[in-house]
Parts: C-alpha cells; structure tokens; sequence
C-alpha cells in the first residue's frame, strides 16, 4: 500500500473511458444530453452538491495528511463517516453533480465506471490495512460504510431494537 493508495490503479483503469467521454462531449454535445435536467432549480441543486463534494473532498485530504504519520488506522473526522472519503467525494459527489450542472449522461456514467474500478481495486488498500490493523480495521470494517458516507447506524437494526 502506497501513500497514493489505489488512485494509480484506479486512474489506469477508468482514463482511457473518462478520455473517451470528454471526446465524445466534445465532437457531439448532444450525444448523452439529459434535457430532463436543464432547470435553474436542478442545476442549482447541482452546484450544491458539487460544493459539498469539494469541502468533502478537501476536508478528507487534509485530515489524511494530518494523521497518517501517527502510524494509527484513520477512524476520526470524515473516516468516521465513509472508509474512503476521498474516492467518495469523486465517485458519490463531485462527478455526479458535473453530470447535474451539465445534464449529462456520459458524466454520470464516468462516476459508474469510476466505481466499478474502485470496487474492482479497493481490496488493494483493505487486504494491506487488515494485516496492519487486524482486529480494528476488521471492527472498522463492520462499522463503517465503504464509499457512502453516512453513519451505519442510521439504517442498522439489532434484534434487540425489533423487540
């Protein structure tokens, strides 16, 4: 495991198609166009969310900077809502809303390979962190979600709740 992570890998396996997309938008704009979707309300929402996602993904980095040179597994501010923020403020975030503010499907559908490749990838990052950590990032694991980031708990029951 590198300090980059999976990002290189990820980065060869989804540029050639994000490549090919930004080719496509360009030579047929038309081509994936979601007119659905170009609405001042729609496209304001997107901005928003492209806010959130850049605060998101900043706050992730500088927060991973900040602590991985204490050498503990990163549970704390955003790796306490989503194991992978920074891919998540790419994936569920920042792209996403590209595809809102530009009503396009080849946007949206950049986020879909993207994900792909990060499933396709991601145990390159878990499988390294397991041996590191063992029984805490087996724990962390359980207790926090993967790419979106929302507390587990909020959608979790334990049968002792159901009674």
């Amino acid at each position: 495991m590198t300090l980059g992570g999976i990002g290189p890998r990820l980065a060869l396996l989804c540029l050639p198609y994000i490549i090919l997309c930004l080719i496509v938008m360009h030579k047929n704009p038309e081509f994936g166009d979601l007119k659905f979707l170009n609405r001042a309300f729609i496209k304001a929402l997107g901005f928003i969310w492209l806010g959130l996602g850049l605060v998101f993904w900043g706050w992730s980095g500088i927060h991973f900077l900040m602590h991985i040179r204490e050498g503990k597994l990163i549970k704390s501010g955003p790796y306490a809502l989503c194991r992978n923020p920074i891919y998540s403020s790419l994936i569920v975030f920042v792209i996403p809303s590209l595809g809102v503010i530009f009503h396009s499907g080849l946007l949206f559908s950049i986020a879909l390979v993207l994900y792909s490749g990060f499933k396709f990838s991601i145990h390159g990052e878990d499988i390294p962190l397991g041996r590191l950590f063992g029984q805490e990032y087996e724990e962390y694991r359980e207790s926090v979600n993967e790419i979106i980031p929302l507390p587990r708990r909020l959608f979790s029951r334990k049968a002792s709740d159901c009674e």
